[in-house]
């Protein structure tokens, strides 16, 4: 069994200083790759390294990808990072790649595990030594408000749907009220 420190200590003693967002990225960068070489380890897997993009915007943390091809790629939310770094090294970062490790080892079986499911929860925590939480606690509130301008009944309400939702609902998706369980029916599209 592998017992390595979760972070480098240098790395943790450097997170409370300010940071500009290049020096941030590399801090990540450097989470990412010694959370994957602990993965090929404890493992022995030949886990490629993640094409790491700083992209992610909103309220998403992170966004682990495994092409067909056996490529690997993390999304990370940047702003969310530089307001959480210490937290999201310790915790999102490894999270992230054990999406990466799950995916990579069930892509060769063509399978498709349920993103926070057992398997997961086991890299989690035998891998990281972590408590498998599926969801961040980040404060997010200055991240975009998504508009909500389509206006949908059922019969026991009106529900107000985002355009993501709106398209699922008009061209392969059934949507359901929670409450009265009857169809949710299109009214009109609100101003924006």
């Amino acid at each position: 069994m592998i017992h390595a420190t979760r972070i480098d200590a240098t790395l943790l003693t450097d997170m409370h200083t300010t940071h500009s967002p290049e020096q941030i990225m590399q801090m990540a960068e450097a989470a990412v790759r010694a959370a994957e070489h602990r993965a090929r380890l404890f493992y022995a897997i030949r886990l490629p390294e993640a094409v790491i993009d700083f992209s992610l915007r909103g309220r998403c943390a992170g966004q682990a990808k495994v092409e067909r091809s056996g490529e690997t790629s993390l999304r990370i939310n940047l702003k969310l990072l530089t307001e959480n770094l210490e937290d999201f090294m310790e915790k999102t970062i490894p999270h992230e790649v054990a999406h990466l490790v799950v995916n990579w080892q069930a892509r060769k079986k063509r399978q498709r595990p349920r993103p926070h499911g057992s398997e997961w929860r086991r890299v989690m925590q035998d891998c990281y030594g972590l408590q498998p939480v599926r969801c961040h606690a980040y404060q997010t509130t200055s991240a975009r408000i998504v508009p909500r301008n389509f206006l949908y009944r059922c019969d026991c309400r009106e529900h107000h749907l985002t355009s993501i939702m709106h398209n699922r609902v008009s061209h392969r998706y059934k949507a359901l009220c929670k409450s009265c369980k009857t169809p949710l029916k299109f009214v009109i599209q609100l101003a924006r």
